[in-house]
């Protein structure tokens, strides 16, 4: 649920800072700045409760945090300084950084798994 309130309030936050309140009027409520915070709450809380699920149900896959820390960072990254994001499709199908660390999040996920029944 946080990463889906991450990705919205990243979307959100493109099209206030792209066009303004011009294409919503319920963007006339909300600054840049309130937007940013809002995302940042949500990707602390994605990391947090994805960590907590990982420890306590699967720790073998803890190995994969870092993983989606940088995931989540690259994400911000290409939102801040590419100006990307307002299609979380797109940014991740033009960012190679993105597939990569999302092809080895897949791999490591599947090695730690397969790993232990082996």
């Amino acid at each position: 649920m946080c990463l889906a309130l991450y990705l919205a309030a990243v979307k959100r936050r493109q099209e206030l800072s792209q066009s303004g309140s011009d294409g919503r009027k319920v963007l006339l409520k909300y600054s840049v700045e309130l937007v940013d915070r809002y995302a940042e709450m949500s990707a602390t809380g994605a990391l947090l409760f994805y960590s907590m699920f990982v420890m306590s149900t699967r720790p073998e896959l803890v190995i994969t945090i870092p993983l989606v820390l940088y995931g989540l960072f690259r994400y911000w990254y290409v939102v801040e300084v590419l100006d990307g994001g307002e299609s979380p499709t797109d940014a991740l199908l033009a960012d190679w950084q993105l597939l990569l660390v999302i092809g080895l999040w897949i791999a490591t996920c599947v090695w730690a798994l397969l790993g232990v029944h082996l």
